[in-house]
């Protein structure tokens, strides 16, 4: 299966699949990363890392072709974790990933700006356009994961995920804080999810019955 982080714009996207890529294999899963937003942020990450850090295969495939070429790159019995460019810049290599996720995580930063940044491209509309070349011809499992969420701060945050559930959205429990931990995601850095905030997304989205061994 394949599982995307895709927005509108830059909302730590990378780190969220980092930092995922690292939990689902401290779990147990087999994963392979992909990279398929043009600054290949994720992949010079990968290739800088120290010596048992980031212990899996990860591929650069920003392009228009990655329905085609990324299944074909992805073994049996792994979970492919896509690190997609933003939406409003990138809608080509965006639709092409959504055409074979199984999974979109929509990562949202736990303000009114990035909400609506999502209404204005519109993201529920961007989706539903990959609907007639997906195999199955339905909409791909869509989760909006809030992050960037101040320590500390709980009122806006539950704000802004009722608004989201009020206007359809799936939207995860767990919320990713905006902490140094993962503001330093970097390369050369070592991540151990152990324990953080991922690990916690892991096990929600076991509970949910959106992934499993």
């Amino acid at each position: 299966m394949f599982i995307a982080t895709i927005s509108p714009r830059s909302t730590g996207k990378t780190t969220i699949m980092a930092w995922l890529l690292h939990a689902l294999h401290e779990r147990g899963y087999a994963v392979t990363g992909f990279d398929a937003d043009e600054s290949e942020q994720l992949y010079r990450w990968w290739e800088a890392s120290p010596d048992g850090s980031y212990p899996f295969e990860l591929h650069r495939l920003a392009n228009g072709r990655f329905h085609e070429e990324a299944p074909r790159l992805l073994p049996d019995g792994h979970i492919g974790g896509v690190d997609c460019g933003h939406l409003e810049n990138h809608a080509g290599i965006g639709w092409s990933v959504l055409r074979i996720a199984d999974l979109a995580i929509v990562a949202c930063a736990a303000t009114n700006s990035d909400v609506e940044r999502m209404e204005e491209l519109p993201m529920d509309h961007f989706i539903d356009q990959v609907i007639p070349k997906r195999a199955d011809k339905k909409r791909p499992n869509t989760w909006v994961l809030l992050c960037r969420v101040q320590p500390g701060s709980t009122v806006q945050p539950k704000g802004i995920r009722k608004g989201l559930l009020d206007d359809g959205w799936n939207v995860f429990t767990t919320m990713i804080p905006s902490i140094q931990l993962y503001a330093s995601t970097a390369e050369g850095v070592p991540i151990k999810a152990a324990g953080s905030a991922f690990d916690e997304l892991v096990t929600e989205m076991e509970h949910r019955g959106l992934i499993s061994k």
